[in-house]
């Protein structure tokens, strides 16, 4: 009897000891495990890497290591010199336990077995001659290269939450934006061929290309395995699903890693003709009850992308989207929209993005009783955009209220109306060849009124209108309401369609009159309330103002040449009279660095 019980201590004790050590042995060992990987990050990546805590533990994830950093960051060196390349609060790494003790003591590999990632924010960012901000990695000879000591790569798991995630690459004129990603990848990345499970979901998905935005806050869900092979670094897709809020689109092939670029050959389509489901991604509509939305009428989707994508590669694209006959009625409004048609088109040939031509041959809606009419030819979208644009139509904005469920909208009504044809280069602009340049029509607007939480103050307008002429856009009259303000203008917009395609700096000059402008109505919420200068423009105002209110200042008859440029306002020679007497003012307001 005490044999047994001798035996059931030792027993009790043997396993207490390695509890024991195995919360303590890594502690003992978590500096050299520190070091270590602070050495290979020095010695493999040309960026700033910092982190503000290290955890290591035997427990979770027996009998294998757990490596945890928190408030891990990367911070990117010339030419992004400062930029946060990657952050998260938490990055962690389940390391294979005999990997890290042959390490410690002959100074072998560390293997890596399951990756996760918490909060990350990743900014990517490419230049136009093709400079990424993520190519990070140090050039090292091949007889050069240490591959005992290397950090070596045996994943199983793969988990990413809640990412924010941008891209722009300014060289193919690409931009997309992705919140609240989530990707959960499973698989045997010992094997050379594998199924990879692949679970990926995102809350807000923008993307925008050649000037023209794709998607626009839209929800994406992929639920699929991918066929893996490791060896050729390609991934096939057979017949998988990939949500777009209720769009859903099956699509076929595979995407293969080089050294340089990315392999695609992908076809897709719609299964569905359901026109309510393309209708899902329009923003305004499927933001508060879509699900109750009635919707009639056709759609289709269908595309190919064949080629390799890399900086200096560019794949073939060929992509239509059509409707017909669609209409959509929300339950408790009393007004459709219907007669909508679409027929929209992308092709490239491959080679480069600005090969790209974007074609909406026919965008056609009526809503009430006003028709709208629309179509558009963009090509050479990077190098030299050359824009065909046509538009006739009007909308009486109390029955788009009538129409759609806008929310934090208290007031909108008025009539906006459009009949106008513009075709032009932004070189011929540019070179001052207004005889190549066709643009005529107007677009205006009368007696509108807007209130809501989307707007700092109310906002009407009595009469609007720009006139479209082969030199510039003219602004032949404005009278308007913005909270207390009143203002009156004319004068002409220049770069108009470089500033909408491109956020090129839209130049202009005009004549500007009120009887009393609040400027405190225009101050920021931030504790400084300054009154931010907007980018991107370039406008010479000629100013008069009967009354001009800042803060305690009753300014009258303030007159004289304003400049806005560069996020800076300059008075030339503004006269007004405060304080009782006249005053001369010349000088500068800048908000660059606000």
């Amino acid at each position: 009897m005490r044999s047994h019980r001798k035996l059931v201590i030792g027993i009790a004790v043997a396993i207490g000891v390695v509890i024991i050590l195995l919360a303590v042995l890594p502690y003992l060992f978590r500096d050299r495990i520190a070091a270590r990987v602070r050495a290979e990050i020095a010695k493999s990546v040309n960026a700033d890497v910092r982190w503000s805590g290290v955890g290591i533990g035997l427990l979770r994830n027996f009998p294998n290591v757990t490596f945890r950093m928190n408030d891990l960051a990367v911070i990117n060196q010339k030419p992004f010199e400062g930029d946060t390349l990657v952050a998260m609060k938490q990055f962690r790494v389940v390391l294979d336990l005999a990997s890290v003790l042959r390490n410690i003591t002959s100074g072998k590999s560390i293997v890596v077995r399951e990756v996760s990632m918490r909060e990350p924010v990743a900014r990517l960012r490419v230049l136009r001659d093709g400079t990424a901000n993520w190519d990070i990695m140090k050039a090292h000879p091949a007889e050069q290269a240490d591959t005992a000591n290397a950090l070596a790569v045996s994943l199983r798991h793969l988990a990413v939450d809640g990412a924010d995630v941008t891209f722009d690459n300014r060289q193919s004129d690409l931009a997309a934006s992705l919140a609240g990603l989530n990707v959960d990848l499973d698989g045997d990345f010992t094997q050379d061929r594998f199924d990879l499970g692949t679970r990926v979901k995102a809350d807000d998905v923008t993307v925008r290309f050649a000037g023209m935005t794709y998607l626009d806050d839209v929800a994406i869900g992929l639920d699929t395995d991918v066929g893996a092979d490791m060896r050729a670094k390609r991934f096939t897709f057979d017949d998988d699903r990939l949500t777009l809020n209720d769009l859903v689109l099956a699509f076929d092939g595979s995407v293969g890693l080089g050294e340089e670029n990315t392999a695609v050959d992908l076809t897709f389509s719609t299964p569905s003709t359901d026109f309510g489901e393309i209708l899902s991604l329009v923003p305004a509509v499927y933001a508060k009850d879509f699900d109750k939305v009635q919707t009639a009428g056709k759609m289709s989707v269908q595309g190919k992308v064949q080629g390799e994508y890399g900086p200096k590669a560019f794949p073939a694209l060929a992509i239509r989207a059509q409707v017909e006959n669609g209409s959509f009625r929300y339950p408790d409004l009393p007004l459709p929209a219907r007669d909508i048609a679409l027929d929209l088109a992308v092709d490239n040939p491959g080679g480069s993005v600005d090969r790209t031509v974007v074609n909406v041959g026919r965008f056609h809606v009526v809503i009430g009783k006003r028709p709208v009419d629309a179509r558009l030819v963009l090509r050479t979208p990077v190098s030299d955009p050359e824009v065909d644009l046509a538009a006739k139509g009007a909308l009486d904005l109390g029955d788009v209220r009538r129409t759609v469920k806008l929310e934090n909208v208290k007031e909108l009504s008025g009539l906006v109306s459009a009949d106008f044809s513009v075709h032009t280069k932004k070189s011929w602009v540019d070179a001052g060849q207004y005889d190549r340049v066709s643009a005529s029509g107007i677009l205006g607007a009368s007696d509108v009124a807007a209130s809501g939480d989307a707007l700092p103050h109310p906002v009407s307008v009595d009469t609007a209108q720009l006139r479209f002429t082969p030199r510039r856009v003219e602004l032949p009259t404005f009278v308007a309401k913005i909270g207390n303000s009143d203002v009156r203008a004319n004068g002409s917009l220049e770069n108009l369609i470089a500033f909408a395609l491109h956020n090129d700096v839209l130049r202009g000059q005009a004549t500007v009159a009120s009887n009393k402008f609040d400027l405190d109505e225009w101050r920021s919420e931030e504790e400084s309330e300054i009154i931010p200068v907007p980018a991107n423009v370039d406008f010479t105002l000629g100013v008069t103002a009967k009354q001009l209110l800042y803060g305690k200042l009753d300014i009258a008859n303030a007159r004289g040449r304003v400049l806005v440029k560069d996020q800076r306002i300059t008075l030339d020679g503004f006269r007004m009279n405060m304080l009782g007497g006249g005053v001369l003012a010349n000088g500068y307001y800048e908000t660059t660095t606000p």
